[in-house]
């Protein structure tokens, strides 16, 4: 054999190597990610109800409930972690964990200041302000309780933990059917309205789907996303059939990326101006849902301004008065280049179809939200509703982000966080979570319909590299 046919065989089998391995790094990481995240939030829940109480010493301990109660209960029915006795305790009784296991505070002592440890706190009502902290008494080792002014600097409180730890079998047990029912029933809608703004996009391409085939190719699209994420997973079958009804084969496929950033850039926005809302009339700027709200305002605000910094920089005369123009003609793939370039062009013409189409999309996440709001109120949730709008979008974002298979962990990653500042629990967060992926999934489930009765099915590899075309 000639050498240079040995080498090119060398060549290809190098790539394919490279290729499989790449592959297998992304599968073993995107996994990785999701299982290890399902399982620190699994660890850190509990299938019963737990209070925090004092034992001799004054150090804090859980205890499990024997019966069910509330947050506002003026007493609680314990378990005995020794004997396993019934035993009845005050509210007084029960105290708020600290933000984490060990933190380190500066306090005032007749002695001057020292470093000492917080073991619990005593919160208000409303969870938002520290009336006594527990700490450390090096003498003794026991707990002792000082007031907030006393700590070097105050003691500002970000997460505030609920005095009962709600366990996942009461959560279940009490949760409200009929909500649980309403968050199932209103999202059909979503399907809808995305098909009428698909739709206007591929027509403003000149790619002519009757409404009807549009509904069905996002239906059948939905369903592939949920059961085959990856490279075979919706957006790809959406293009592919939509590629299938014109020869500009490109378009096609850029009307599904251009449908899909229109919609997590109406979703940013929404969750945006909410959050700026919220922070407006928050009567504490420092409470911790403010601050949240805060964060999430600025962070929606630097996405929005960065994307339409990114579509002013491809206008043609910045384009060429920057030098961009010069990069993009050596950029590989000229043809699918050019091709993208056009597409961005037709719609910078039509900046009313865009901005229509933004404004359409509303609709789909309040429904979205408003989903995630019966069940989390079906789950008795202590979220101020207003502020579902704030942190529902942030949590879909997150699960759009191809970081792991349906988003699994992160999502669960941003609940927590967004919504501890108002003393969720791991495990309401997590049932939040799990409710508005399985409301989706659900619904996406009916996209088989189509597949079984159509004939819809996920590109091959050949068909795959035919789309890469443009014939």
């Amino acid at each position: 054999m000639h050498p240079v046919a040995i080498d090119a065989g060398i060549r290809q089998n190098l790539r394919l190597m490279t290729h499989g391995t790449r592959k297998w790094i992304t599968f073993s990481v995107r996994w990785g990610i999701a299982v290890a995240g399902i399982w620190w939030v699994i660890a850190n829940m509990s299938l019963r109800d737990r209070v925090t109480i004092l034992d001799g010493q004054n150090h804090p301990v859980e205890v499990l409930l024997a019966e069910s109660a509330t947050e506002d209960s003026a007493s609680f029915v314990i378990m005995d972690g020794e004997t396993g006795a019934r035993r009845v305790i005050s509210r007084r009784e029960v105290v708020n964990r600290p933000e984490r296991e060990s933190i380190q505070i500066e306090i005032r002592t007749p002695q001057g200041v020292r470093k000492t440890t917080l073991l619990a706190l005593n919160l208000s009502e409303s969870l938002q302000r520290v009336r006594r902290l527990l700490v450390s008494d090096e003498a003794t080792g026991k707990g002792v309780w000082i007031e907030p002014e006393e700590v070097v600097g105050g003691y500002q409180l970000r997460v505030p933990h609920p005095r009962l730890d709600v366990g996942v079998l009461t959560m279940v047990k009490l949760a409200d059917a009929s909500l649980l029912w309403g968050a199932v029933l209103i999202f059909p809608m979503t399907f809808v309205i995305t098909s009428l703004r698909w739709n206007a996009l591929l027509r403003a391409l000149d790619i002519r789907l009757t409404q009807a085939r549009t509904f069905i190719i996002n239906m059948v699209g939905a369903f592939y996303n949920t059961f085959m994420p990856g490279s075979t997973g919706g957006d790809l079958l959406k293009a592919y059939y939509a590629s299938r009804q014109t020869p500009h084969r490109t378009h096609a496929v850029l009307s599904v990326i251009v449908d899909r950033v229109i919609g997590l850039l109406s979703l940013i926005i929404m969750g945006g101006v909410m959050a700026a809302v919220e922070y407006a009339m928050a009567e504490n700027p420092r409470d911790p849902g403010a601050v949240a709200c805060r964060r999430v305002a600025v962070g929606s605000a630097v996405i929005v301004l960065g994307m339409l910094g990114g579509v002013l920089v491809f206008h043609e005369p910045i384009r060429r008065a920057i030098g961009l123009d010069y990069l993009l003609r050596r950029l590989p793939l000229q043809k699918h280049v050019q091709h993208a370039m056009q597409v961005m062009s037709t719609y910078r013409r039509r900046p009313w179809l865009v901005i229509g189409a933004i404004v359409a999309t509303f609709p789909v996440h309040i429904t979205v939200v408003l989903s995630a709001m019966f069940a989390g109120k079906a789950f008795l949730l202590p979220l101020p509703l207003p502020y579902y709008f704030v942190a529902v979008p942030v949590i879909v974002l997150s699960g759009a982000i191809p970081i792991s298979p349906q988003g699994a962990g992160v999502m669960e990653f941003f609940a927590i966080q967004l919504t501890k500042q108002y003393g969720v629990t791991i495990s309401q967060a997590f049932a939040l979570t799990m409710s508005i992926r399985v409301v989706q999934m659900l619904w996406n489930l009916t996209g088989g319909i189509f597949v079984l009765r159509g004939g819809y099915h996920a590109p091959t590899a050949t068909e795959q590299k035919e789309m890469e075309g443009d014939t």
